[in-house]
């Protein structure tokens, strides 16, 4: 894990480098690398996360324990990720509005996938209340 972080930092600052320089001569060009190596950075993560989610997959499959609340949890960051890189990507050109839609959409999504928790939860409970 030391060398993928040492990986994505040296991509990170080589990438801020280049952005920067191009940004004077080409913006759309210093956009794009940023993009491009903010991409390329998530994908080297989620690859590197993917033996960690098997093993606690695994757990709770060994447990009988419903995956469904893991798979729930595991979508939510995962939006939560990709509306914080697009809002964070939108600010570093000047895009503050498009930055909170991006972020609204993120919050909308998640509330939209926790539904079918809160239904459960909820369900269990009125269950409980019925004794």
């Amino acid at each position: 894990m030391t060398e993928l972080f040492l990986k994505i930092t040296g991509l990170v600052l080589v990438t801020a480098t280049t952005s920067v320089l191009l940004k004077g001569y080409r913006p759309e060009f210093s956009f794009l690398t940023s993009v491009c190596a903010c991409v390329t950075a998530l994908l080297l993560i989620v690859n590197a996360l993917a033996p960690f989610i098997d093993y606690l997959d695994g757990i709770l499959k060994r447990g009988n324990v419903d995956a469904g609340y893991f798979t729930v949890v595991l979508k939510a960051l995962a939006i939560s990720y990709i509306a914080s890189f697009a809002a964070d990507t939108c600010r570093d050109y000047g895009q503050s509005a498009l930055a909170l839609k991006a972020e609204l959409a993120g919050k909308c999504a998640i509330f939209a996938l926790s539904i079918p928790l809160m239904k459960s939860v909820l369900e269990t409970a009125l269950g409980f209340a019925d004794l």
